[in-house]
């Protein structure tokens, strides 16, 4: 699920760019946050209460990857605070009465639509910081800002997949599914949430379900790397070396860091 945009994503280029969940890529709607590190201590209290294992979400990641999500969140940090500042007061429509006649009715519906679209850029700019703030260990902030990102436009598919991806690796799987069901409703072809639900999936051990999500997502987005790699890793649990071993290079060919897992 690392999403730099590609499970985080980009920003704008005058924001800086930005980054996905699962897999570290850009991609432009910021569909998924990687798993970025390892929480000990939520791994050694879900053993000890007999629950799934949480190493299935985790995904290393680089020094100059850590730096470039560090510089993002500065970047980002103004980018957002500007935003808010300007939603503060409801956008209006300003025209010249002498130059342009427009209905009451024409007027609120255009304000309606021009509230939606700041509603949605702030939105995907929350989720971008907070995937940058979980590639730098920031849980608790990145959760945060994911949480104002559904506020903020409660259709925004890669937010609740992203906020998905962290509750998950908290080992929260109940919340994770509630979340990850909600954005495949808002995005039905969102590979990236396909991956994520089949990881939940395969973390509860309900394989059948993670095999139909996990081919669900590679049909959505044939070079989608982390879904290769975690259908690789379903084959290998259930015995299939072959269709293991074929996931696998499939995986490292687009670029994921199989090695590092």
């Amino acid at each position: 699920m690392r999403q730099i945009g590609i499970r985080l994503g980009q920003v704008a280029s005058s924001a800086a760019a930005a980054v996905a969940i699962t897999s570290l890529g850009a991609q432009s709607a910021m569909a998924k946050l990687p798993s970025t590190f390892a929480d000990p201590a939520a791994e050694d209290g879900a053993k000890s209460a007999g629950s799934p294992s949480t190493n299935l979400f985790v995904v290393r990641t680089s020094t100059a990857e850590k730096m470039q999500a560090m510089s993002n969140v500065s970047l980002l940090n103004e980018r957002i605070s500007q935003m808010q500042e300007n939603s503060a007061a409801a956008p209006k429509l300003n025209l010249d009465p002498n130059l342009t006649k427009i209905s009451p009715q024409k007027r609120e519906m255009f304000e309606r639509a021009m509230a939606a679209s700041q509603s949605r850029k702030l939105a995907a700019l929350l989720n971008q910081r907070g995937t940058c703030l979980a590639l730098i260990g920031e849980r608790s902030k990145a959760i945060s800002d994911l949480d104002e990102a559904v506020i903020s436009d409660k259709n925004y598919a890669p937010a609740f997949n992203n906020r998905a991806w962290m509750m998950a690796q908290a080992g929260n799987l109940d919340a994770a599914m509630v979340d990850v069901n909600k954005a495949i409703e808002l995005a039905p072809e969102m590979a990236e949430a396909y991956d994520t639900r089949g990881t939940i999936h395969m973390a509860l051990k309900e394989y059948d379900a993670a095999m139909k999500d996990f081919n669900s997502s590679v049909e959505h987005k044939d070079d989608y790397a982390e879904a290769y790699y975690h259908r690789a890793v379903l084959h290998k649990l259930q015995g299939r070396m072959s269709q293991f071993s074929a996931d696998e290079k499939r995986a490292i060919e687009l670029g994921y860091p199989v090695q590092a897992q």
